[in-house]
C-alpha cells in the first residue's frame, strides 16, 4: 500500500488546523489603530448666508492621520465585538458666495468619536483572513470659525451626533495571538452646525450659521493582541 499519499493528507490536515487555530481562540484583546482619513464637510450649501448670491464652494476635504485605540472579544466562531474610541481631531472647511467673493466662511471642525463595532472574520489559509465590519456610536463634534477675517466669528456650538460606519479588509495573523488588520471604512458622523454670527452683518442680524454633513473614508492599519 502506498502511504505516501495518506501521509500527505495528515500532513496537510496538521498544517491547516493550525494555520486557523488563531481564528478559533476565544478570549478578551486590545487594538491599537492608525487611520488615513479622507474627510468630507458635505451640504455646506444648507448653510444660513442670506442676501449673498450664490452658494460658492471651497475647501470641501481635508486629509490627515489619525488614531484610535479599542477593547473587545473574540468569541471563536468568527465573531468579534469591541468598543473604539477614536482621537480628537481638528479639520477646516470653507465656502463663499458670490456677491461677497473675497469674505469666506471658514468652519473648524473638531471632531472625536466613540463606537461599538462588529466584526465578522472568514479565513482564507496561510495566516490571512478578511472581515466585515459595521458599526455604530456617538460622534462629540465642535463647530466654530470665522467669516472673511478672524475677527468676525461665529459662536460656538458642540453637538454629539448618531455616527455609524462600515468597512472591509484583510488580516494577517503573526503570531498566535498578534494579529496585523488593513482595511477601508466608510463613516457618517451627522449633520453639524455652528452658532449664528457673533460679528455685525450686513443686515445687523444674527442669522448666518454654518453648516454641513460630516463623512469621512477611512485607511486603517492596526494591531491587535488576544490575551
Amino acid at each position: 500500500m502506498n502511504i505516501k499519499p495518506l501521509l500527505l493528507v495528515v500532513s496537510l490536515a496538521t498544517v491547516s488546523s493550525n494555520v486557523f487555530a488563531a481564528d478559533f481562540l476565544e478570549g478578551y484583546y486590545g487594538a491599537l489603530k492608525l487611520q488615513y482619513a479622507w474627510q468630507q464637510a458635505d451640504d455646506m450649501d444648507t448653510s444660513s448666508r442670506p442676501g449673498v448670491g450664490q452658494f460658492v464652494g471651497g475647501d470641501e476635504r481635508h486629509n490627515f492621520l489619525n488614531g484610535a485605540i479599542a477593547g473587545g472579544y473574540q468569541y471563536g466562531n468568527g465573531w468579534r465585538t469591541e468598543g473604539e474610541y477614536v482621537f480628537y481631531k481638528e479639520s477646516e472647511y470653507t465656502s463663499g458666495s458670490t456677491t461677497f467673493a473675497s469674505s469666506y466662511n471658514h468652519h473648524k471642525v473638531k471632531a472625536q468619536r466613540l463606537m461599538l463595532n462588529v466584526y465578522r472574520d472568514y479565513a482564507l489559509g496561510y495566516d490571512f483572513s478578511v472581515y466585515g465590519m459595521l458599526g455604530l456610536g456617538i460622534a462629540n463634534v465642535k463647530s466654530e470659525g470665522w467669516q472673511g477675517n478672524t475677527s468676525r466669528q461665529y459662536a460656538s456650538s458642540t453637538q454629539n451626533n448618531l455616527a455609524y460606519s462600515l468597512g472591509a479588509g484583510i488580516t494577517y495573523t503573526a503570531m498566535e495571538r498578534l494579529s496585523f488588520d488593513l482595511g477601508y471604512r466608510y463613516v457618517d458622523m451627522g449633520n453639524i452646525e455652528s452658532g449664528y454670527n457673533n460679528f455685525t452683518n450686513a443686515r445687523g442680524l444674527k442669522d448666518e450659521q454654518m453648516k454641513a454633513r460630516l463623512v469621512a473614508h477611512e485607511m486603517v492599519l492596526g494591531a491587535r493582541y488576544l490575551f
